[in-house]
């Protein structure tokens, strides 16, 4: 390229670049400008030299050579300084070098000289939140070692000043801050925090308040949560997710604390134990990275919990919290963790909780996990532990002190040993008089006061769980607990508190009215127990619908005893009689537990499940009880009568004695029953609901994760429910048939029968178009296995719940043939009974609309099939005349099958038969139109043609003709 060098060669060389640049040649742009720059000299204007640079800037920002645009833009910008168009090149050069705070300044700068520019505002704005996280990130990179060099600047052993203490307890918040605000955890484990905090907490010339501070610290890192026993408890519960750094700091205290060599345990024990805030952030820290056997933890954790009070910092608190957190951990691990033996250190922080006051949650959370772990049972013969003998060495010498408080305690912890194993419980107190004595006494004169109260609470607990042993339960009777219970009861006063405690003790009243007629008709001479039962129920109700975390879950425990208490009761069919005439109790006790909790507590499940059962039954489906005398067991019903009838034989002195004879009540009771629970709605009143009866929804919630005996009552009951046909549409609304489904395959052969026949006899009555899709499809093969039952009326049950449901879709009859439907329903027909034979065969009929069945026919694969229904069109029974015929009319429709009935001996003899002799309009109708499809029909034989046409004829001309005006 040849350039101007005249004079004014600096201005054309511009106009030149301009015009390749408009032209989109970058390169042979910055030719010219570059020309005109050097055409410059240093008298020249700035303007000129600035206005070729900033134009050359430009080119190069073109063609992606950044930095090279940026030092054009800065040298225009040095000239000429408001030179916008250069100051915003600059920013979009110095962005793409990743230079955004600079690119962030510009590009404000020429936003505020020139608001109308859009680029320069939308790449302000771009970048302002970009570069205000780059800075923080240098800040936070750098912070934590300038915190750390804070700590670290006082490692040399001399004393702290008053002002360098200040420096690193503010030192030690931000670092706290860091963890939680911004997950530096890590950043500050890779920074040595660990060490130096453990160092720093651990060192005796540490300020106390400095201490404090570096432990809480090491706490903040290790659960990732702020410093209160209440967050913590959360996060430990579950309730919070655990971070992997939060792991990974626990981790690494748990192997520092471990290693022998340097002791740190002991000496944070040593340095601790006269500052409470200190203690108190230690026992918090173990309770993140220890275990069960390790005794050196425990025994701070004892010095904790034992600590004197005095300075307002809730130290006991937090070392029962910290116990809980190690037992906690260890119970979650389930089969994987070690089993738990009750070593001396952790004996000590029993008694040490035991003898706390204020602490009563915690303290029954704290004695719930240590009892349950030492209950199980899955470990070594040299690790047993006699549970028994443990509840009495910690719990005894609390159970007799004279302090209302630790024998409110004492009492928590043996609601706790009966909660994790009742029998251990069961051996305490037949053995100990004590325990007895202080339950007796709790309840029938309570000390004054919230103290008074809350041992009450915890009596009645113990009471409620320790019942349900018969032992016990006699000898609480023969000792006159009956009188203390109805006494107690009658005193409680109002309120929450005490209306639990009064829920408690009804529920344990309810309980011991089913142990003999004898204590029923006392107590209920005493009390309206009818009454008393549904203010308990609906006191519980009320306060589980609120209740969160332990408290929830001891509500529960309630629900179960009450449950339990109406399931004990409602086996005797005089309580039922009064159940019956009190709809408020009934639907208290429907009521008390929620949908959400039968699905999640199996054990809640199994007696909710007990209770609609024993509601549900008479004396006429009495269920015999196992024994546990092998031979008893084994016998026959039949086997089982004779034996009885031989004992009434016996002289009255050598019968042995009537186990478990209870009478539950006449057919119309339980059918009342029955009918109520399946009208009663969620909120009361009966009638049909959209929403469907809360009961069957809540059996259906049995389910889930209810035991294999929850599973057979629900069977049972639905059953029992379902056997009074206008009752079934209910059990549908209210999702009967989605619970059925998941039963039909139990394990227990007459659960299973149970809820197939329950299934099938919905299916009887129930329009297929009211069932979802999906439970039509899946009821098929249960109804079709069905067929092959021994017991006749579960066949017949089950052909005629099929025949309803076959006449919903292809897919269906489909579904019911690759299920062997078919082979099943004609082998009915071979059946003595005639009832059962005509279900068969309308379920045959039903089928024989499916394709796979016509293909069968006309591959001349049916002939035994089409010998049966000719036979049948004229049997004794009518309605099996009807669907014989009927069926052979919709064969008769396809050419191919209406060839192969004209040309089968038997079963055209059998269709002309009933076409000339029958007298029932609905036969004469099908045997006509199967006949018309016959005669119809091209190629059929003359043979056949001729027989079919004297048939009618005979009938119309000298038999009078038929009575159906369609066969006609």
């Amino acid at each position: 390229t040849v350039y101007n060098t005249s004079p004014m060669a600096a201005s054309e060389h511009k106009e030149a670049g301009n015009n390749f640049f408009k032209d989109g040649k970058w390169k042979e742009a910055i030719a010219e400008y570059t020309a005109g720059l050097e055409e410059c000299g240093d008298d020249s204007p700035k303007d000129q030299r600035g206005v070729l640079l900033s134009n050359r800037s430009q080119c190069w920002l073109k063609l992606c050579e950044y930095q090279k645009s940026f030092d054009d833009a800065n040298d225009c910008i040095k000239l000429m300084p408001e030179h916008t168009k250069s100051i915003f090149r600059r920013a979009s050069a110095a962005e793409k070098l990743g230079r955004s705070a600079e690119a962030l300044a510009d590009f404000a700068c020429v936003a505020r000289a020139e608001p109308q520019n859009k680029a320069a505002v939308e790449g302000a704005q771009r970048l302002r939140d970009k570069v205000y996280k780059e800075n923080q990130k240098l800040t936070d990179e750098a912070l934590p070692s300038n915190l750390l060099d804070v700590l670290r600047a006082h490692e040399d052993g001399s004393k702290d000043t008053e002002s360098s203490v200040e420096d690193q307890i503010q030192a030690c918040s931000k670092l706290r801050t860091l963890c939680l605000r911004h997950e530096k955890t890590s950043l500050l484990v890779s920074a040595g925090a660990l060490e130096l905090l453990l160092d720093r907490a651990t060192a005796a010339s540490t300020a106390a308040d400095l201490r404090q501070a570096c432990l809480a610290c090491l706490v903040t890192m290790a659960s990732g949560s702020e410093d209160s026993i209440e967050a913590w408890s959360e996060k430990h519960d579950g309730r919070l997710p655990v971070g992997a750094a939060a792991v990974e700091v626990r981790k690494q205290l748990h192997a520092t604390f471990k290693n022998p060599n340097r002791q740190l345990l002991s000496k944070l024990k040593c340095v601790c134990r006269e500052h409470a805030g200190s203690m108190r952030q230690l026992a918090i820290l173990l309770g993140f990275c220890h275990e069960p056997e390790d005794e050196e933890a425990l025994e701070v954790l004892h010095t904790a919990i034992a600590f004197v009070e005095g300075s307002g910092i809730d130290v006991a608190r937090a070392g029962i919290t910290a116990l809980v957190a190690i037992f906690d951990s260890r119970r979650r691990l389930g089969q994987l963790g070690k089993p738990v033996v009750p070593n001396r250190p952790l004996m000590k922080c029993l008694e040490s909780a035991l003898g706390t006051t204020g602490c009563g949650e915690l303290l029954q959370a704290c004695f719930a996990e240590v009892f349950s772990l030492l209950a199980d049972d899955d470990r070594p013969q040299n690790m047993k532990v006699d549970l028994s003998d443990v509840g009495r060495q910690v719990l005894e010498p609390f159970i007799q002190s004279d302090d209302i408080n630790l024998r409110s305690n004492a009492l928590a912890g043996l609601s706790c040993l009966l909660a994790a194993n009742s029998k251990a419980a069961a051996r305490l107190l037949q053995n100990s008089q004590s325990f007895v004595a202080a339950i007796l006494g709790a309840i029938s004169q309570p000390a004054p006061g919230p103290s008074g109260r809350e041992a009450q609470h915890h009596a009645a607990e113990c009471l409620l769980l320790a019942i349900h042993d018969a032992s016990l339960r006699q000898q609480w009777i023969s000792g006159g607990g009956i009188d203390v219970l109805l006494t107690a009861v009658n005193d409680t006063e109002t309120g929450t508190s005490r209306g639990l405690i009064h829920a408690k003790l009804v529920g344990v009243l309810s309980i011991v009215s089913a142990h003999s007629k004898e204590v029923r008709d006392e107590v209920f001479e005493r009390i309206d127990l009818m009454m008393e039962l549904r203010h308990a129920l609906e006191t519980a109700r009320e306060s589980a619908s609120s209740a969160k975390g332990r408290e929830r879950d001891q509500l529960r425990q309630l629900s179960i005893g009450l449950y339990e208490s109406c399931s004990c009761l409602s086996i005797h069919g005089e309580f039922k009689e009064l159940l019956l005439h009190s709809k408020k109790t009934m639907g208290a006790m429907l009521q008390l537990a929620s949908q959400e909790d039968l699905s999640k507590d199996p054990a809640l499940a199994f007696h909710f499940a007990s209770m609609l059962y024993n509601w549900c039954r008479s004396r006429d489906d009495k269920v015999r009880a196992k024994t546990g005398n092998q031979m008893l067991d084994e016998l026959g019903d039949d086997e089982m009568k004779a034996l009885e009838e031989f004992h009434q034989k016996m002289p009255a002195e050598a019968r042995p004695a009537t186990n478990g004879d209870v009478d539950s009540g006449s057919k119309e009771l339980a059918s009342s029953l029955q009918a109520w629970c399946v009208q009663q709605s969620e909120s009361g009143g009966s009638g049909p609901r959209t929403g469907g009866p809360p009961a069957v929804h809540k059996l259906g919630k049995c389910i889930a994760k209810g035991s294999a005996q929850t599973q057979n009552l629900v069977a049972f009951t639905m059953k029992l429910l379902c056997s009074e046909p206008s009752n079934r549409k209910f059990v549908v609304a209210g999702g009967g048939v989605r619970a059925l489904l998941q039963l039909v395959d139990l394990k227990e052969e007459k659960a299973r029968d149970a809820a197939r026949q329950a299934l099938a006899q919905i299916c009887i009555v129930t329009n297929p178009a009211v069932l979802e899709y999906r439970e039509q499809l899946d009821a098929v093969r249960p109804l079709t296995e069905l067929l092959e039952h021994r017991h006749e009326l579960l066949q017949f049950e089950a052909a005629m719940g099929l025949t309803n449901l076959l006449s919903s879709s292809d897919e269906l009859r489909t579904r019911a043939i690759q299920a062997d439907a078919w082979t099943k329903c004609r082998d009915l027909v071979f059946a003595d009974n005639e009832q059962v034979q005509r279900a068969g065969l309308e379920a045959m009929c039903n089928l024989t609309m499916a394709p796979e069945v016509l293909e069968r026919f006309a591959d001349g694969r049916a002939d035994m099939e089409l010998s049966v229904l000719g036979s049948f069109c004229h049997a004794d029974d009518p309605a099996a005349q009807v669907a014989a015929s009927g069926a052979l009319a919709m064969l008769a429709s396809c050419p191919e099958v209406a060839l192969k009935i004209a040309t089968h001996e038997k079963c055209y003899e059998g269709l002309l038969q009933a076409a000339l002799e029958s007298d029932n309009p609905a036969v004469q109708h099908r045997a006509v139109a199967a006949l018309c499809s016959i005669l119809e029909l091209e190629g059929c034989p003359e043979k056949s043609t001729r027989e079919g046409k004297v048939v009618l004829q005979e009938r119309l001309m000298n038999r009078g003709g038929f009575s159906s005006a369609e066969a006609t």
